[in-house]
């Protein structure tokens, strides 16, 4: 390969990581953001894989990527999204819809220990005390969980 297609490739492959990165960094997928600069995921994959450099700004358009979507959600939870509304075919004016649903998952990511769900669940005996077994229920089990692998056993068999 001569020097001038070497060094048309690396501009070309330059260009190709940059359009990728910029589409992550607004949000894209790596599949999304793959599409838009025109490369296969392995390609970028081998290319994360060899190039540390690359590897970082990787992680860095994601990170860049996920903060642009925190803030769209944001602005849709608290600002809202203005729609049209018709009536008979013409448009008669607009209303803004909030997403309360958004709002939820942003107060669980940034306060989890004030807004994440609680859910607690607790396994007692008799009276609140702790499970014991005795040996014949101990048994009684086991061979109930033996019989079970046995009986499915034979029916992948049939299978």
């Amino acid at each position: 390969m001569g020097s001038e297609q070497t060094t048309q490739r690396r501009e070309r492959i330059s260009a190709q990581r940059e359009l990728f990165l910029l589409a992550l960094a607004e949000g894209l997928t790596v599949s999304g953001a793959a599409r838009r600069a025109s490369v296969p995921r392995g390609t970028l994959y081998h290319w994360r894989d060899d190039d540390p450099d690359f590897a970082q700004a990787w992680r860095d358009a994601e990170e860049a990527g996920a903060d642009a979507l925190e803030d769209e959600a944001l602005r849709r939870a608290v600002s809202g999204l203005v729609e049209p509304v018709f009536y008979g075919g013409k448009e008669v004016g607009e209303v803004r819809k909030y997403s309360d649903s958004l709002l939820v998952f942003l107060l669980k990511a940034r306060r989890p220990d004030k807004y994440r769900d609680r859910v607690s669940t607790e396994v007692s005996g008799p009276h609140g005390g702790p499970i014991e077994l005795t040996d014949t229920e101990r048994e009684a089990r086991i061979q109930s969980l033996l019989a079970l692998a046995a009986e499915r056993a034979e029916t992948e068999k049939k299978y």
